[in-house]
């Protein structure tokens, strides 16, 4: 969408203080004449370390204050204010406040346009290795464990790689859960993603939750992506995987042969290891 008078943008802005803002959303923060902000102190710290120069009227807009905004930012736009909306770091509206500005703009004919930038989702997705063709956003884990439990189980029997945000106190406990309610699957731990200290911890959920359950909570923010469960027909039970690796193990190392069962199979490499050791002790 071309800029004209009288839109709203909703822009991704850098996380974590670091990166640079695409040309397209430079442009419209500088020729912006209101920034709508979760944190406008935030967001000026932002744009003064990305060298943007705007003179837009800075406006705080979040959850506690939305419905007194609301109706001051659409009259703003439709008296011909450009307005962009950013949240203190990533895009917004995902997991932050906004969308029902986004609504009201659509239901008072007010152009809506997004710009695209850094998403801790999506991030986390493309480096973290599992599978990435179906994946639901679960948003931030719910506090309690009978809350998150209940959480868990809308998710446990979805083929679909499952996102969930946690505070790094509560890791270990919410590993714990999750072991319990969806079994032994791959997950990834992913701190501080497009930041500086960024990292990917990935391991099945039996492991991971007994090392959280012993090392001092992490620092940064973190996403947890679970693997979906495994439909009926692409099972691999424990007799399969065996007669598996004893084909690869007849013509390749055992190393070799767990490798190639794993990539085959998408299960948790120690269990195929296992496996392939008890073969090897047999034979």
């Amino acid at each position: 969408m071309t800029q004209s008078r009288g839109q709203l943008a909703v822009i991704a802005t850098p996380i974590g203080n670091l990166g640079d803002l695409s040309p397209r959303a430079a442009k419209w923060l500088q020729n912006a004449d209101i920034l709508a902000c979760e944190d406008t102190r935030m967001t000026r710290k932002l744009l003064s370390l990305t060298g943007v120069r705007t003179s837009a009227k800075f406006i705080p807009y979040h959850d506690h204050n939305g419905k007194t905004m609301r109706p001051k930012l659409i009259d703003a736009m439709a008296s011909g204010k450009l307005v962009a909306l950013v949240s203190d770091a990533g895009t917004p509206l995902v997991s932050d406040p906004g969308y029902k500005l986004v609504a009201a703009c659509h239901d008072a004919d007010i152009p809506v346009t997004a710009i695209p930038g850094p998403s801790a989702v999506l991030a986390g997705l493309a480096a973290a290795g599992l599978p990435s063709d179906r994946f639901l956003f679960a948003g931030f884990v719910p506090y309690g464990q009978k809350a998150a439990t209940t959480a868990f189980n809308e998710f446990a029997d979805l083929n679909v790689t499952s996102i969930w945000f946690e505070s790094p106190r509560r890791l270990g406990t919410t590993l714990k859960v999750m072991m319990e309610v969806f079994g032994d699957r791959m997950v990834v731990v992913a701190r501080e993603l497009t930041k500086l200290h960024e990292s990917f911890h990935r391991d099945t959920l039996l492991s991971m939750a007994e090392f959280y359950a012993q090392a001092p909570p992490p620092k940064g923010e973190i996403v947890i992506l679970v693997s979906g469960t495994i439909k009926d027909d692409d099972e691999f039970d424990t007799a399969k995987l065996a007669a598996m690796l004893r084909a690869e193990m007849q013509a390749t190392s055992l190393r070799d042969a767990v490798q190639t069962v794993t990539q085959i199979s998408g299960q948790p490499r120690k269990m195929i290891y296992s496996i392939a050791i008890d073969l090897d002790k047999k034979n």
